[in-house]
Parts: structure tokens; C-alpha cells; sequence
């Protein structure tokens, strides 16, 4: 999760120039801002990029000391839960269940507007959803619609290809018959 292209990503859905970004020697995500500030760890370096910007998913993410405190609560779980537990199936299907779960009375992962949090988790899961089949996204619903949501916002899925999300999609992949 803590690679350099994810703070990449994020820093260009904030607005904000990444700087360098590498890992150090012991494997930790580090930025060299372009004031020469450096800064090391996931969650840090996000907290100084959305410092760096003005828009609106930055704003979002400090709205209330409550709100700030929660998005770095999901950041964190984003690193030390989400991005290993992907690639365990066992604890990947148990994750894509509490998600959906969460999805279930929520659009966004902290209050009602895009966060920090939902960028950490959404670029977190990636991969694991890309891998999903047609059956395995409608059977986590919830999950798919706010994950299909991000990822039509251009600033989000940065030119990659969207997944296919459409029930039609999902309908024609499963031809069985059905009485």
C-alpha cells in the first residue's frame, strides 16, 4: 500500500506536486517536499499533502478535529489492515464483507463528503477488486457502487481503465438459465 505511485496518485487527485517520493532504506514511503521539507510515513505524508491543498477532498479531510481524527484512523487501517489483507483471500473476503457493510448506510468512509480515507482505501483495494469477477462485485453491492463512484471521478482513476461495474455486464457474464 505504502508504495511511491499511491502517494503519487493521491498528491494529483489533491492538486498538489508529489515532490520526491521514494523509499527509504528501511522501506518506508519518504517525500522531499519542493520546500525541501521531508516527511516519512503513509499517513504523514498525506497529512502534509492535504496541508498543501486547497481542494476539496483536502478540505473535506480537516473539516472538524473529529473528522480529521477519524480520517487518519482509516488511513492508518488502510496501511496496517487493508493493503496486506488483500492479498490473504481468507482475510480479503472478510475485508470486501466489512466494506460492504460499511457501504451499506454510507457513501463516503468519514461524513458525507469524498475524504482522504476514501482515496487510502480506494487505491488500497484496487487491485483487489480489479481481480474481482462479475459475480464477486454483485455480491458486494454497497462496495462496488461507492468504489464505481470514485472511480468516475476523473482526479481518481487518472486515466486507467474503469471496471465494469454495469448490472447488464454482470447479467450477460453469467449465462445461466434462471426459472
Amino acid at each position: 500500500m505504502c508504495d511511491v505511485a499511491k502517494v503519487q496518485k493521491i498528491a494529483h487527485c489533491l492538486g498538489v506536486a508529489p515532490g520526491k517520493v521514494q523509499l527509504n532504506e528501511e522501506q518506508v514511503v519518504t517525500r522531499t517536499s519542493a520546500k525541501q521539507e521531508a516527511v516519512a510515513g503513509f499517513a504523514t505524508i498525506l497529512e502534509s499533502l492535504a496541508n498543501e491543498s486547497k481542494s476539496e477532498t483536502a478540505q473535506n479531510s480537516k473539516a472538524t478535529r473529529e473528522v480529521e481524527a477519524q480520517v487518519y484512523q482509516w488511513i492508518e487501517f488502510s496501511v496496517l489492515y487493508v493493503a496486506p489483507g488483500s492479498k490473504d483471500r481468507n482475510v480479503a473476503k472478510q475485508l470486501l464483507a466489512d466494506l460492504n457493510k460499511l457501504f451499506a448506510t454510507k457513501s463516503y468512509i468519514v461524513g458525507h463528503f469524498i475524504t482522504l480515507a476514501d482515496l487510502a482505501v480506494y487505491y488500497a483495494i484496487y487491485d483487489l477488486v480489479k481481480s474481482l469477477s462479475p459475480v464477486d462485485k454483485e455480491a458486494y453491492l454497497n462496495l462496488s457502487r461507492w468504489f464505481d463512484h470514485l472511480q468516475n471521478r476523473d482526479d481518481v482513476h487518472q486515466g486507467e481503465p474503469l471496471l465494469n461495474f454495469t448490472t447488464i455486464y454482470l447479467h450477460g457474464w453469467a449465462t445461466g438459465t434462471h426459472i
